[in-house]
């Protein structure tokens, strides 16, 4: 078993808490007063089947990338999924913990491991000063120049991603070296990107209008899907995790995540 306190120590090791942005909430969202821990179950976000999962795999503890809990939260209300989650799991005596912003920021969290399947090296933060995005990005370069569409080939491939999963703005036939990479929604600082030399910016969630202003500025957008450049957390987070506790605790890679949309 591992305290809770070794544990908190040595999550805090891979993505310091502290680090998360303002708007964040990182660190435990419930913790039910266990002091040891034996089973830790890591998934992308809480849904009612990683609960369950979470219930038949006896884990005493969820690490979640998404936080359980935004912004003010007034009321657990049984009626509503948030509050509903909450009740089920304190009766199951299941602690969540969410390592979020601070995680995509961390080395070797999302992006890095983003470009290191995708094969970029020179990965470098996008931003390393005191502003409200430092470190949720990176720069990287491809070892040799390859055009838009085999890039999106490539970032398909490697995600695995479903037929019609992902969407490419921009010349498909233009050769690129140096790419931006954020995970989940960054299209915000793909300009950004843009200005530290970046000619491609790999991310999700890309709306209509933030697509014709980068067809417009210049810079092509590979948008991979929210859930497709973050399904990589929980093996990732299990993997460094396991490496920092040994066996002190078992980590269980949740085989329950699962993508919302259907794609066709």
């Amino acid at each position: 078993m591992i305290t809770i306190n070794e544990l908190r120590k040595a999550l805090n090791r891979i993505a310091p808490e502290e680090s998360a942005e303002s708007w964040d909430n990182c660190g435990f969202q419930i913790n039910t007063g266990r002091e040891n821990y034996s089973r830790i179950l890591v998934c992308l976000e809480i849904t009612k089947a990683v609960i369950e999962e979470a219930k038949e795999k006896k884990a005493e503890l969820i690490i979640t990338h998404h936080p359980l809990y935004f912004g003010s939260f007034k009321e657990v209300d049984n009626n509503k999924i948030i509050g509903n989650y909450t009740i089920e799991l304190i009766k199951a005596d299941i602690s969540v913990y969410s390592s979020h912003t601070c995680f995509d920021k961390a080395e070797g969290g999302n992006n890095t491991k983003l470009c290191e399947l995708f094969g970029l090296i020179n990965a470098a933060p996008l931003f390393t000063g005191d502003g409200k995005f430092d470190y949720v990005g990176y720069t990287a370069e491809l070892p040799e120049e390859k055009t838009v569409s085999e890039i999106a080939m490539l970032v398909s491939e490697t995600l695995a991603l479903a037929p019609g999963e992902l969407r490419y703005t921009g010349d498909g036939a233009k050769r690129i070296k140096k790419i931006g990479v954020c995970s989940g929604a960054g299209v915000d600082i793909a300009f950004s990107a843009a200005a530290k030399g970046c000619e491609l910016f790999i991310t999700g969630d890309v709306k209509y209008h933030e697509a014709q202003n980068a067809r417009e500025t210049g810079i092509a957008l590979i948008d991979a899907g929210h859930f497709g450049t973050e399904k990589i957390f929980a093996s990732n987070m299990a993997e460094r995790l396991s490496a920092e506790i040994g066996d002190k605790a078992e980590v269980l890679v949740s085989t329950t995540d699962i993508n919302p949309f259907v794609c066709i």
